[in-house]
């Protein structure tokens, strides 16, 4: 890795991305590559593909959400993050966004395939240091010359050596089945009650001991609780909506 590019990955560190990988699509397996071309995202040999992640406050601190005017402040700090460290630091050129935005690029098979994430009762992917307290925040394609920042690795399951199982116990909606399926629909019922508990936040994901030291701060747990309500309220809607259009 040259200068520079070490240079614009400890800059996006100091941005609080500390998740990063330079991706290949050489190197990619094929249901990767397949998805990838559903999205109609353009592959060749030349590009790279970039995928940030954070976990922890860090980031949450720094684009100050709470402040910020527009709608979606996080994915505005990370966009233009992105923008950034190409610019200065990866010797320029045109990027493509491709998360966040519509296209359904498969975000957990990147991930699952750098080794940041594996599979967990919670229904959400899990990360051995960071346990569930981490996201992506961009994944961008570039022409810049980078060296590929990964390798294709089997994560670990922080579940495996956890014998008391306290996001089960802690879970109101039985939804959490170590060893069985996420009950995701035992789970949305639970939210959506008057005066749920697990409103704004998962009860089980915060008794979770996996990556405690990373947990999110108060301000930051509400607010991804409430944005994360008011989408499954939107979605419940058009939903129901849908069913009673007559055809």
């Amino acid at each position: 890795m040259n200068t520079s590019q070490k240079k614009g990955h400890d800059w996006l560190l100091s941005q609080g991305f500390n998740l990063q990988a330079v991706l290949c699509p050489q190197q990619w397996p094929q249901s990767i590559e397949k998805a990838m071309r559903e999205c109609e995202v353009e592959i060749s040999p030349a590009r790279r593909f970039v995928l940030l992640g954070a976990a922890g406050s860090r980031l949450w601190q720094l684009a100050n959400p709470l402040s910020a005017a527009t709608a979606d402040p996080l994915d505005d700090f990370s966009v233009n993050a992105a923008a950034h460290v190409v610019a200065h630091h990866w010797g320029g050129g045109d990027i493509e966004i491709l998360y966040p935005g519509e296209r359904l690029v498969p975000l957990q098979q990147l991930g699952s395939f750098v080794g940041w994430s594996s599979g967990s009762p919670l229904g959400l992917g899990i990360h051995l240091q960071f346990g569930t307290w981490f996201a992506y925040r961009v994944l961008f394609a570039t022409d810049a010359a980078l060296d590929q920042m990964a390798t294709a690795v089997s994560p670990r399951s922080p579940c495996l050596d956890c014998d008391e199982t306290p996001c089960q116990t802690a879970c109101p909606a039985a939804a959490v089945r170590p060893g069985g399926v996420f009950d995701l629909d035992a789970c949305v019922a639970q939210r959506l009650r008057v005066a749920s508990p697990c409103a704004q936040r998962c009860l089980a994901r915060v008794a979770c001991p996996a990556g405690q030291s990373w947990h999110y701060a108060e301000e930051q747990l509400s607010y991804h609780g409430r944005r994360s309500l008011d989408s499954l309220k939107q979605w419940v809607a058009r939903d129901q909506g849908a069913r009673r259009t007559p055809l």
